[in-house]
């Protein structure tokens, strides 16, 4: 604190101190907390079985619900954690992504309608199994 008074504002070793990545990890997640129906109930089901490929809308939309339920979870860095799980690089990660935004999968923040629906249709398939 005294180094606060004699600098007249925050010194940087204390702005070190904070824990933005974890702040930002549960305020995002905080605001998750309304969007996204399907991840919703999916939440406390554990991960998604996203495929190594995508190659249908299905995959696109597992992969995205997946990283939705990250988030929503407070994973710090979704899609670098999921890209270390799927063994594929960041790069090929984004461009999933970006692939799932052109199918009308993902707005950036969160499931589109088609997504839910894919997902919701996705999980009822697997109830009759």
């Amino acid at each position: 604190m005294a180094q606060a008074v004699e600098t007249d504002g925050i010194p940087a070793a204390l702005l070190r101190q904070i824990p933005f990545a974890e702040i930002k990890a549960q305020a995002r997640a905080a605001l998750l907390a309304q969007e996204d129906s399907w991840v919703l109930e999916m939440e406390d089901r554990g991960p998604l079985p996203v495929p190594a490929r995508c190659r249908t809308d299905l995959d696109y939309a597992l992969l995205v619900g997946e990283l939705a339920r990250m988030r929503r979870t407070g994973t710090t860095a979704p899609q670098g954690e999921l890209a270390g799980r799927l063994g594929i690089g960041k790069a090929t990660m984004s461009e999933r992504i970006k692939r799932a935004k052109e199918l009308g999968l993902w707005d950036g923040r969160q499931l589109t309608a088609k997504a839910n629906a894919l997902l919701a249709e996705w999980q009822n398939a697997q109830g009759e199994r």
